[in-house]
């Protein structure tokens, strides 16, 4: 259990991860969309999916040659309002 909570703390603790939880959840997105809404470039922003989804807080499903992200949870979503509010 605790393993697993500071796997998902440590998912969380960086703001760029932040920032690409914020808008997956908002529309989920494919990697070139949040390229386009972070600014990062994809190299950064695959490291940071890969984090993601071992926390278990994003997954991917292939779009043809694309690969595009979602929560993992509705969970997530309460995690992260709940995060704002503190």
């Amino acid at each position: 259990m605790s393993e697993k909570a500071a796997r998902l703390f440590g998912a969380l603790s960086d703001p760029a991860r932040l920032e690409m939880l914020s808008e997956i959840a908002r529309k989920g997105c494919c990697v070139s969309a949040l390229q386009a809404a972070t600014g990062r470039n994809q190299p950064n922003i695959s490291q940071h999916l890969r984090v993601l989804r071992r926390a278990g807080l994003v997954e991917a499903r292939r779009e043809g040659r694309k690969i595009c992200y979602s929560l993992a949870s509705p969970m997530v979503k309460e995690l992260l309002a709940m995060a704002k509010r503190v």
